[in-house]
């Protein structure tokens, strides 16, 4: 792929990520408007018995998954755009290649954030303690996600 098109799908991407992130930290104030975290199982069954905070935990699902599929699509561009050929890799290759060049994140962790992902996505509205947990994790990773982006920056 020539470098202009892979630079020009970066900055596309690259600010897919700063929406996606920014929506989902304002979905997280609007839902402590209503909770505070850590969340319990009460809370989240509160939280779905009003459909205001459903509103808000949607957009925390669609917006954490939208942001873990950019964030798959960056390192392979950021990796790219280092001379990497990861056109044909798989992404548990693409993230061990990313680690090698020094970024903040391993196969573990990555597939902690697909589970997280599947979890939400899957989860039936009568399990509010798995609903918590994983709402629990991805507040807590945000700083992580803002982290790994500034590491997948160019200039």
């Amino acid at each position: 792929m020539k470098y202009e098109i892979i630079v020009k799908k970066y900055h596309k991407t690259s600010t897919e990520i700063k929406k996606h992130l920014l929506r989902l930290e304002n979905a997280f104030k609007r839902l402590a408007e209503n909770s505070s975290f850590p969340l319990t199982s009460d809370q989240v069954e509160r939280l779905l018995a009003d459909e205001t905070t459903v509103a808000i935990l949607d957009q925390i699902v669609y917006r954490f998954s939208k942001l873990q599929d950019s964030l798959g699509k960056i390192l392979r561009l950021f990796l790219s755009l280092k001379g990497e050929n990861v056109e044909n890799l798989t992404m548990i290759d693409v993230i061990n290649l990313a680690q090698k060049r020094g970024i903040d994140i391993n196969a573990e962790s990555w597939f902690e954030l697909r589970e997280l992902r599947n979890i939400l996505t899957h989860e039936y509205e009568d399990e509010c303690e798995e609903i918590a947990n994983v709402l629990n994790t991805i507040y807590q990773k945000i700083g992580y996600f803002h982290h790994l982006f500034s590491q997948l920056e160019i200039e």
